[in-house]
């Protein structure tokens, strides 16, 4: 036995606190900063905060479920006071700072036993999460025959074509007519108004009749009221029995703003009817025309308050179906100012202004919101409004109905949506451990939104017998809409470096792929669960209102590049993509709708040189890129739904391949942190 008073000599102990680089890299770390590993790969060297509680996974997520089930049944019943103080967070739930992720870490994962498909990570590549650098890129005498130069943003599906033509042209050696699709300068539908003096009555003749205005009202909200919350019913529907019911013109002068929202709802109506191929104006424009010209001067059009919100969100709402988005941007912006000037983005008194008067103004807050996410997104603008001005409650999915339901969804995936934009879409290339880092916490708040949808699906009421229900095909298709664009930085970086070093040698794309091809195969699966969902038989086609459209273009352009970059990466994937991509948009030209013809021309223009890239890479014997994984990483899709196609078992299966963290910084606090 060693005397008390001697030491014995000590054997170093493996550290249980390992630096972001080495965990990633599943390799032994020193555990002193900066570590042996990174001083010799010349990486910084980060760690997490050491207070550490390490759990089993399942036994975790069964906590989150608990903490999750036990917090809902609560919110419904001590919704905070209108009197009390609301941050962000209560606004939306559980917020979420994706550029902190990869540096917050709560529960780290420290298996013995890692999974064979959760791969090293290369800390020397990097992703061009946006191969279109600094500076900006202009293009002169481009776009609807602006004077100057049009700037390309970013972030914007329509510069993502353009860009795209211009780039794979510039790379390919292709002149014109192949740099640019021909419908990039044409204004399809072009539309003009004079102002009519304020001191002259209104115009009332070539009304419907009472009966045909109620109908089209009806009309008017089917389409839009399960996205967007316009109207004050009660008020409308009073107003209108009035114009009709006592002296019409009388009623039009003195209630000037709402005659001019009249006017837009037969505009919405008819739009929404008529399917009309020969005319070169836009459905409805008739009244819509009228409508603007009556609109008052913005000098004073505050004073008029939510009326005057609810008139400009219709017109910018119109405007941008027809295409005419920067009009569009102007108008909702305005009504945005208006909105905040009434302090809609707050949390209003209900004792003051009486229940119905407050939930009116959150509905048309939230309404204003996803447009603006919506609307700025197609033009790659900055918000104009910022999430931590934002303190209007937001009824959570669980409460109400499934129209509410529907609307929480809509806010919180119209949030995620612009988040993912402007915080994964940079100018410069990203170091790929950071990109996945983010990416992942993207995708930890997709598995709680997949959740969200599944009770919608199967505890609201639903029926066996009826088909998917246009609000929740709305936000099933913005949820694949986000995957989609969270994962296609990685096909545009493979893009960039195949232009660039064709006829060249390659590096080695293993070291890429293997931390990637889960994320690179959840976006083409979402693509495909797109098109398959607009090409159901038994579901209705939007033909006037753009989202369908966009949706389609955009799942239709990923399956593009992807089936080009990793040629058997679609395949089997069922019918042929790009077929259905077609006759979905054939369907909508078919039915009137001219900017379908326009985009078709984009996407047909795209496919060619998508097809000649694939002709090069096949003439310099450059390797065939793949995604196949192996047999025991496949998740087992036998449970997932069809409705939605990924399901939140699917994400977190994903998540769980692509290692890192058990918890993200998208997760919600625990309950337990209200209390400290």
């Amino acid at each position: 036995m060693a005397a008390q008073g001697q030491a014995e000599p000590t054997k170093p102990k493996r550290t249980s606190n390992a630096c972001i680089a080495c965990r990633q890299s599943k390799i032994k770390c020193s555990g002193v900063q900066p570590c042996a590993n990174c001083q010799r790969r010349g990486v910084d060297c980060h760690f997490t905060d050491s207070n550490k509680v390490t759990v089993d996974e399942k036994f975790l997520q069964r906590l989150l479920d608990q903490a999750r089930n036990y917090q809902e049944p609560l919110s419904q019943h001590q919704l905070p006071s209108p009197a009390s103080k609301r941050s962000a967070d209560v606004a939306f739930g559980p917020m979420f700072d994706v550029d902190a992720a990869g540096s917050v870490d709560s529960v780290t994962h420290h298996h013995e036993d890692l999974s064979p498909f959760q791969q090293p990570i290369n800390h020397e590549r990097s992703v061009w999460t946006n191969p279109f650098t600094l500076p900006s890129k202009t293009v002169n005498g481009l776009y609807k025959g602006k004077r100057g130069w049009v700037w390309l943003a970013p972030t914007s599906l329509w510069s993502l074509t353009t860009r795209l033509s211009l780039m794979m042209a510039d790379n390919l050696h292709l002149d014109s007519p192949y740099r640019l699709p021909s419908s990039l300068d044409k204004e399809v539908y072009p539309l003009r108004w004079t102002p009519a003096p304020p001191e002259d009555p209104p115009d009332i003749t070539g009304l419907p009749s009472v009966d045909d205005a109620l109908y089209l009202f009806s009309t008017v909200k089917h389409h839009l009221d399960q996205h967007y919350r316009f109207f004050d019913d009660r008020a409308f529907t009073d107003g209108l029995h009035e114009f009709y019911s006592g002296n019409s013109l009388q009623v039009a002068t003195e209630n000037r703003l709402w005659f001019v929202s009249f006017l837009l709802v037969l505009a919405f109506g008819n739009a929404f009817l008529l399917r009309n191929r020969s005319s070169t104006n836009p459905p409805g424009s008739k009244f819509f025309v009228r409508a603007m010209s009556l609109i008052p001067d913005y000098t004073n059009l505050w004073t008029d308050g939510l009326v005057a919100v609810e008139v400009l969100a219709l017109a910018g709402l119109y405007l941008y179906c027809i295409d005419h988005r920067e009009s569009a941007h102007v108008y909702v912006g305005q009504a945005i100012r208006i909105a905040q000037l009434d302090g809609l983005h707050t949390e209003l008194p209900e004792d003051e202004l009486g229940v119905e008067t407050v939930t009116r103004c959150r509905n048309l807050w939230w309404t204003l919101y996803v447009m603006d996410r919506h609307i700025s997104s197609s033009l790659g603008l900055p918000m104009t409004t910022q999430d931590s001005d934002i303190t209007t409650l937001l009824k959570p999915a669980s409460a109400g109905s499934r129209r509410d339901a529907t609307l929480s969804l809509h806010v919180k995936l119209s949030y995620l949506f612009s988040s993912i934009l402007t915080s994964i879409y940079k100018n410069a290339k990203t170091e790929l451990g950071t990109f996945l880092e983010r990416t992942r916490s993207i995708l930890q708040t997709m598995t709680s939104y997949a959740r969200e949808i599944e009770e919608i699906v199967h505890s609201k009421n639903s029926s066996s017998i009826e088909t998917m229900p246009k609000g929740t095909r709305y936000i099933t298709l913005l949820y694949h809409q986000c995957v989609v664009v969270a994962t296609r930085p990685l096909l545009l970086s493979v893009l960039k470096e195949r232009l660039e070093r064709l006829g060249q040698r390659e590096d080695d794309w293993q070291s890429f792929l293997a931390p990637t091809k889960v994320l690179i195969s959840t976006g083409i699966k979402s693509a495909i669960k797109t098109l398959q969902i607009l090409t159901d038989e038994n579901s209705l086609l939007e033909i006037f209102l753009p989202f369908e459209m966009e949706v389609t273009y955009g799942a239709a352009l990923h399956l593009t590049m992807a089936n080009t970059l990793f040629p058997h990466a679609v395949e089997g994937q069922g019918p042929d993509f790009s077929k259905e991509a077609h006759s979905i948009l054939d369907e909508m030209v078919a039915k009137g709708n001219k900017l379908a013809a326009a985009r078709k021309t984009e996407l047909t223009h795209l496919e060619y040189l998508f097809h000649e890239l694939a002709t090069r890479i096949e003439r310099y014997g450059l390797q065939t890129l793949e995604l196949t994984t192996p047999e025991h990483a496949r998740v087992d899709t036998a449970e997932l739904l069809s409705e939605i196609g990924i399901s939140s078992y699917e994400f977190s299966s994903i998540i769980e391949q692509m290692g890192g963290s058990e918890r993200s910084v998208l997760d919600p606090p625990p309950l337990w942190t209200d209390a400290m």
